[in-house]
């Protein structure tokens, strides 16, 4: 693709405008005044009425004028702003779809291999299971990532319905630690509360969502020899906080908002698809809950916390 000369990009035409109005202004003005000191000099000359001549509606205009190109500076102003957002969000669809495509091409490159590996050899029973359970691993990563889909879909569809119910938050995150251990099989993830119990008014189907998502993203995003997720729940000043701590690869402190854009990838990692942390942030705000993430900087793991205001 051939790159656009410097004179076709932009913000140069963008510039280039704003200076031809500001020349523009300042020219019809100067010329305006001009014209407007010769006839002053002829009205003293010749004695003529100078309120036939000069009406008060010149500097009227003057000012509708530049009013005017105010208006036009602004309006040029807003649309190179929303085309800078436009190809910022093309940008960031464009890292989606080559990251997404890693992580579909992948996973099925593999199970290729290994169903080829079945049709042409004879295999004994123990290979055969540990090359099944590479195959579920590899199924596994295929189905997170239609669901991430699925989810944002579901989650950005207007007409959707949360159905909130009182539910023991306490529990709820004790039996998702129970009952997905595959999620954790390349580290360990410790609970940590001293309440015994909670309830909050939530869904129960979206919560186990977003604690799958921050679960998840903590390991993607982890070179550790031992992966450790800390996930604590308490009571602070009256609110529910749910924190997720990992000794992962930790973010710049210019990226510790960007990460809850849609789309958005921590440099350029193919890992993951951009949409879990947006995913969290989309959940955390139907139940009424900030997020926000902390970080000491590079290699110094990250923390999510969500505080559920006006909870208790």
């Amino acid at each position: 693709m051939i790159k656009s000369r410097w004179f076709y990009h932009p913000l140069f035409v963008f510039i280039f405008s704003l200076v031809a109005l500001a020349t523009s202004l300042f020219l019809y003005i100067r010329s305006y005044l001009r014209v407007n000191e010769a006839l002053q000099d002829v009205v003293l000359k010749y004695n003529l009425n100078a309120k036939q001549i000069f009406q008060g509606e010149t500097w009227v205009l003057i000012l509708t004028l530049s009013l005017l190109v105010t208006v036009i500076i602004a309006g040029l102003l807003i649309i190179y702003i929303y085309y800078q957002k436009m190809i910022q969000l093309y940008r960031l669809q464009q890292n989606f779809i080559n990251g997404f495509t890693h992580e579909l091409k992948t996973p099925i490159a593999s199970l290729q291999l290994f169903l080829e590996t079945f049709s042409r050899h004879e295999l004994e029973r123990l290979e055969q299971l540990r090359y099944l359970d590479y195959m579920k691993r590899d199924t596994k990563r295929l189905s997170d990532n239609v669901n991430r889909i699925l989810q944002l879909g579901r989650l950005e569809d207007r007409d959707v319905k949360a159905e909130f119910k009182d539910e023991d938050i306490v529990s709820i995150i004790s039996q998702f630690i129970k009952n997905t251990p595959h999620l954790f099989d390349e580290g360990r993830v410790v609970f940590e509360t001293e309440l015994e119990s909670y309830f909050l008014q939530v869904d129960f189907a979206l919560f186990e969502m977003l604690l799958m998502n921050l679960v998840t993203n903590a390991f993607i995003y982890n070179k550790s020899r031992e992966k450790l997720v800390r996930i604590r729940l308490a009571i602070v000043k009256k609110n529910l906080v749910l924190e997720v701590r990992d000794n992962g690869v930790g973010l710049d402190k210019h990226e510790l908002k960007k990460v809850f854009k849609k789309f958005y990838q921590v440099g350029k990692s193919t890992k993951g698809s951009g949409l879990g942390l947006y995913i969290v942030q989309s959940i955390a705000k139907l139940h009424r809950g900030e997020i926000s993430a902390e970080s000491a900087g590079p290699g110094n793991g990250t923390t999510f916390r969500i505080i559920f205001k006006g909870s208790h």
